[in-house]
């Protein structure tokens, strides 16, 4: 069967060739330029004859898009945008799936952020037939739904282009409610772009107008969560509460929704939500919005700040420095070697300072050690698992990790969740909380509770189960 890929473009002559060379092994590759004013048709005509310029642009993504269509001659045509790029081995997954799924109108395909860990499936591998269309003048879709989604994966980005346009999402969604205030997906994506600006009080009023009609469930539980987030920053806290639990009730499943009830609440509730959240899979979500880990220049930035500042964690140091006395041990992660000053056979490697990068954490050879030491480190790690796999069989494992949300974190403890988390991985011996000192700005073990604390986790590296 022959494939056709579509695309509409404008003024992106920074990022075509890079998405055009992601599917130059389809057999048809049709550009259909809506308005360039730099090198982009230029650049076009360069990698493709297919190249159209007779369409003009009408604020409607879906007319675009069906005027491309009509420039195909495939048996299929998968749409891409000039900022997303089909994996290396992408169009083998799609000619695979196209031909197991013949009867088919269309096919899912995920889409993963470069900029973050976001992922959804949408249906843009599709049949050439009258009827499959795309609908919506902006946040378009086909006219028909997948229900078996390819593995194939495009990753997809933001252009530079949109400076020329910066508020076109906007004005095409007011457009069309202004039009009919009826469009339960308009409404959606117009609160989220009022959400984007942090104009929470026009956010919170199109969710309700949203969430009157809501129709579609994945979008609806994320339609709450948005309005819970609008609330809580208008300081409304009960109300947001209120709203997060209606997205929770829609799906239980639903991590992002779980994290920010936990946020919202008192530390007693607090456990409990961050404990659902971390056994929640995240099934039948919308958008998936995962943190992604920070590059190493990120925490160089955070070092150069506090380089002449007294140490938070001297007494957290002091105390892995007692555990270990003079046994060998590797410190991995390390943040520039605070430890050493405090043991005497030291050895690590820094995952921030040159020569290393973060990734490094997953392949160094961690060698032969007593025990293996990770400070602030498993909480900044999606592969947290993995690097914990690597240390021997039968050797002692110190670890810390935090309580709390920061930027830079991936996911937030509790001593339940450590204990879940890492049972397969960790026979833990003791875990000992280190609270926060507000006025001296330290971790300490001898003073009350706190909301925020370290837990200095200490246990043996198990074998791995089969």
């Amino acid at each position: 069967m022959k494939l056709s890929v579509a695309m509409i473009v404008k003024n992106e002559e920074l990022m075509i060739k890079e998405c055009v060379d992601s599917v130059k092994d389809a057999d048809e590759i049709v550009i259909v330029d809506t308005g360039s004013v730099d090198k982009t048709v230029e650049i076009a005509k360069t990698l493709t004859p297919f190249v159209y310029t007779d369409y003009k642009w009408n604020d409607s993504f879906c007319e675009a898009r069906n005027h491309a269509i009509s420039k195909c001659t495939g048996d299929w045509i998968l749409t891409i945008d000039a900022d997303d790029t089909l994996e290396p081995g992408g169009m083998t997954k799609i000619r695979e799936a196209i031909a197991k799924y013949p009867d088919e109108f269309c096919l899912g395909v995920q889409y993963i952020s470069k900029s973050d860990n976001s992922t959804h499936d949408i249906p843009v591998l599709y049949k050439r037939c009258k009827e499959v269309f795309w609908k919506g003048a902006i946040h378009n879709h086909l006219s028909q739904l997948a229900t078996i989604h390819s593995s194939a994966i495009i990753y997809y980005g933001h252009s530079p282009s949109h400076k020329y346009d910066p508020d076109r999402t906007l004005r095409i969604l007011e457009k069309e409610v202004e039009k009919n205030p009826t469009k339960p997906r308009e409404l959606y994506y117009l609160a989220r772009e009022y959400q984007y600006r942090k104009r929470w009080a026009d956010c919170l009023h199109w969710c309700d107008k949203y969430l009157k009609i809501a129709i579609f469930v994945p979008e609806k539980a994320d339609g709450y969560l948005m309005k819970a987030k609008a609330l809580w920053n208008l300081q409304k806290g009960e109300e947001a509460r209120d709203a997060c639990l209606q997205a929770i009730k829609i799906n239980t499943n639903f991590r992002e929704a779980l994290l920010f009830m936990a946020e919202m609440s008192w530390i007693v509730n607090r456990e409990k939500w961050l404990w659902m959240a971390e056994i929640a899979d995240n099934s039948q979500v919308l958008f998936i919005r995962e943190k992604k880990e920070k590059p190493a220049s990120y925490y160089e930035a955070i070092y150069k700040r506090e380089e002449n500042k007294p140490s938070r964690y001297t007494y957290l140091y002091e105390e892995v420095g007692r555990i270990i006395g003079k046994r060998s041990m590797l410190d991995i992660g390390c943040g520039q070697g605070r430890l050493s000053k405090y043991i005497e056979n030291y050895d690590g490697f820094d995952i921030v300072q040159n020569p290393y990068h973060i990734g490094d954490i997953y392949t160094h050879d961690y060698g032969d050690y007593d025990v293996y030491v990770l400070l602030e480190v498993l909480e900044h790690l999606i592969r947290d698992i993995d690097v914990l796999e690597k240390i021997p069989a039968g050797k002692e494992v110190l670890f810390s990790v935090p309580s709390f949300d920061d930027p830079s974190h991936v996911r937030m403890f509790t001593e339940n969740i450590v204990r879940w988390r890492y049972r397969e991985l960790i026979k833990f011996t003791n875990i000992t909380r280190f609270n926060f000192d507000d006025k001296h700005r330290e971790w300490k073990i001898t003073i009350p509770p706190t909301s925020t604390y370290i837990l200095l986790c200490r246990g043996i590296k198990m074998p791995r189960t089969v």
